[in-house]
């Protein structure tokens, strides 16, 4: 099962208004050629360089628009990177730098979404070049990799710092495990080289990683999370069921230890100091990832949980992304922390590709068997057996438990199985499915209603599903043990009420996640906001999401 090609996508919408923005943050100078590229003194070689191109990149793809910057910053690589082809000063043989192989990951991970798009042979020579000359020379350095908790500085700030002096050959970060970052850029590498010695350092990098008490170090959650997103990628392609159970655990233990009320995340382990979309936009990929290897509907449920109400209430109205507080640690309110508003330098980049992947992930492709696991309003081009069908979608979702999907055109046969998604906070036994106004006979598994049809231009398939007030206990509030969230199907809500435990007595649903008391006053509304309808004024404000 393949998610479909960005290509085939026209979206429309609060996604396409994300994107949009995002596009047009990321054309801002401040990702153009002559800001982009780091002197020699900067602590994260490749990092702001990678990142914006990975940015960039998948965000033309999902818009369908040229980047402003990309081709004038491909241009300038060569003047950017050493003479061994990736970033950063040539260290002495048997030293590694963890800032420089994190930073060097989101440079091989561009690389390869850029070969994925443009498919030219001189940008494979490119990931060669960083592969050989970076990856390889520190596998065997991954087995003295410092975790004891001593070795390591404890403290750190929104961009992480690298340490002056060297801990058994290692410059260490405050970002602690970035190291492991490069597992996603070196599996990336090795989807498309298929080298035996790159497939050796991957499964070194693994070994170790398994191996550290990711609480006991108090390690960055967006470290962790990158190289979940690695492990799965690596799981892919060699099927190894211990891999897949090993990375079930490790999200496991983020969701328990590192997730926020709101789905967003606590930057380090042990330490809920402020959230990070970097790591909001891994945990979304991996939780789509978990829900594709393993079937299991939980995951998909924690993917949508996290779109709606912490990616999104992480991007601020200009299309960039910053950082909120870990709602649910200390205080019962989430709100955007105005010291970094928006993180520039990383989670405005990082946002680009999760934006991306929410919109790649609106369609799973397998043969004649379409599967349908978000819902967003756009035109798709389906690549069926029978070749192309185009279907048009129109939902209300997450507003209301509606999806309409309109066939504009097919071949002249073409039967396909359709899954549709129907989340565990839908209302039992009201999912259903018609085309052209008949309920189908469907058979639910996993989370999905499944059918199956001949698709016809002009033919139009609507699902429906009740979506109501569901109060669930809070599960990641530790400094509020007794506390419960209120929410409408997925959106979390917040109070309107000056107090943060206001009497709510009976209640009315009004319209977009709304509810009103007796008196018709707004009382619960919604965290997630259209980004047309958003201010800073907005994000900033402090909305109480917890209740005793």
């Amino acid at each position: 099962m393949k998610s479909i090609q960005l290509e085939r996508l026209s979206l429309d919408g609060d996604l396409r208004d994300r994107l949009a923005a995002s596009a047009s943050r990321l054309a801002d100078s401040l990702y153009g050629p002559d800001e982009v590229f780091k002197p020699a003194s900067y602590d994260w070689p490749g990092d702001n360089e990678g990142r914006t191109l990975l940015a960039q990149i998948l965000t033309a793809r999902a818009t369908g628009t040229e980047p402003l910057h990309t081709a004038a910053i491909l241009a300038k690589l060569p003047e950017g990177v050493n003479e061994r082809g990736y970033f950063g000063s040539i260290l002495p043989e048997g030293m590694t730098d963890e800032q420089q192989l994190s930073g060097n990951s989101w440079y091989l991970r561009a690389l390869a979404e850029l070969y994925a798009w443009k498919k030219e042979p001189a940008v494979l020579r490119l990931i060669e070049q960083v592969v050989t000359g970076l990856i390889l020379p520190a596998k065997a350095h991954f087995d003295h990799y410092p975790t004891d908790p001593q070795e390591r500085a404890s403290e750190g700030e929104a961009a992480g710092k690298r340490g002056d002096k060297p801990v058994r050959n290692w410059y260490l970060s405050t970002d602690i495990g970035c190291a492991f970052i490069m597992l996603d850029g070196a599996a990336h590498a090795y989807e498309l080289l298929g080298w035996p010695e790159l497939k050796e350092t991957i499964e070194a990098m693994i070994r170790k990683f398994l191996s550290i008490d990711l609480i006991g170090i108090s390690a960055q959650t967006h470290a962790t999370l990158s190289a979940l997103r690695g492990m799965l990628r690596y799981y892919g392609m060699n099927g190894d069921a211990g891999l897949l159970a090993a990375a079930e655990r490790i999200f496991e233990l983020y969701v328990r230890e590192g997730m926020t009320e709101n789905g967003a995340n606590r930057n380090w382990f042990n330490r809920p100091w402020w959230t990070e979309p970097c790591a909001v936009v891994d945990s979304f990929v991996a939780a789509v990832e978990l829900w594709r290897r393993t079937a299991k509907p939980e995951y998909l449920e924690t993917a949508h949980l996290i779109y709606f109400n912490g990616l999104s209430h992480g991007q601020r109205p200009n299309g960039g992304f910053g950082c909120d507080n870990c709602a649910g640690s200390k205080e019962r309110d989430l709100y955007a922390l105005e010291n970094v508003y928006e993180a520039y330098w990383c989670c405005t980049m990082r946002g680009g590709e999760g934006l991306s992947r929410a919109a790649e992930y609106g369609y799973w492709m397998d043969g004649n068997r379409v599967t349908v696991p978000f819902y967003h309003n756009g035109t798709a081009a389906l690549a069926l057996d029978a070749g192309d069908v185009v279907i048009r979608q129109s939902t209300s979702y997450p507003y209301a438990g509606q999806a309409a999907f309109e066939v504009l055109s097919a071949p002249a046969s073409c039967a396909a199985t359709l899954r549709f998604y129907v989340p565990q906070h839908a209302v039992p036994g009201t999912a259903a499915i018609r085309m052209n106004g008949v309920r189908l006979d469907a058979v639910s598994e996993n989370g999905f209603l499944e059918v199956q049809a001949e698709l016809r231009p002009g033919m139009r398939l609507e699902l429906r599903f009740e979506l109501g007030l569901v109060r669930v206990p809070a599960a990641h509030a530790p400094g509020f043990p007794d506390a419960f969230t209120l929410r409408h199907g997925v959106l979390l809500l917040r109070s309107r009420r000056n107090e943060a435990e206001p009497e709510l007595g009976p209640l009315t649903y009004s319209e977009n996640g709304n509810y009103k008391d007796a008196g018709g006053a707004v009382v619960l509304s919604p965290v997630f906001i259209p980004i047309r309808l958003n201010d800073k004024e907005t994000v900033l404000e402090r909305k109480a999401i917890l209740f005793a």
